[in-house]
């Protein structure tokens, strides 16, 4: 006995059909290359995505500046520059940073610790300024402020940004 499937033919044959039909191969084809790439990108993205990582903590009292040698004692005007591999140059002080050769050839992300110990922020995202009666490990005399700040203490009311102010301890120095 034949089994009739509901519109009369043979089961076997329509069901194959239809399951396998031409249009579900073209889905196939479109649709495989498609997520293919769709993965592709994705694994691209997430590796183009890798960012450097954030700053480190530094072991006061032991660790030492990478440009003066002198032992970092205190957060108040530090620095760092954080490699994509994770290696990292400190500073104890934002213009020994500012004046490092090695700081300025950009292959990594320089952080500097706000004053006042308010964590660490992006060298790009700050303004400097060098308040009456402040003094940093070095003498150079600059700590990180959000901009507001940097305007009403800086006794010329200029809030530099990280590249004015490479340029002016570059001149100084």
């Amino acid at each position: 006995m034949k089994h009739l499937g509901y519109n009369g033919r043979a089961a076997g044959a329509s069901a194959s059909r239809l399951i396998a039909g031409s249009a579900c191969t073209n889905v196939e084809r479109v649709i495989r290359p498609l997520f293919v790439a769709i993965v592709g990108l994705a694994c691209l993205a997430a590796g183009c995505g890798q960012s450097v990582p954030g700053p480190r903590a530094i072991d006061l009292g032991r660790s030492t500046c990478a440009k003066c040698r002198h032992v970092i004692s205190s957060l108040d005007a530090a620095a760092q520059m954080v490699y994509k591999d994770g290696t990292v140059r400190l500073y104890d002080d934002i213009g020994c940073m500012a004046t490092d050769p090695a700081a300025l050839r950009g292959t990594g992300e320089l952080y500097v610790q706000m004053a006042g110990g308010k964590g660490w922020a992006r060298a790009e995202d700050v303004t400097f300024a060098s308040p009456a009666g402040a003094r940093s490990p070095q003498g150079y005399n600059y700590f990180a402020f959000p901009e507001e700040e940097s305007r009403r203490l800086a006794p010329d009311h200029w809030a530099r940004g990280w590249h004015d102010l490479v340029t002016e301890l570059g001149r100084k120095r």
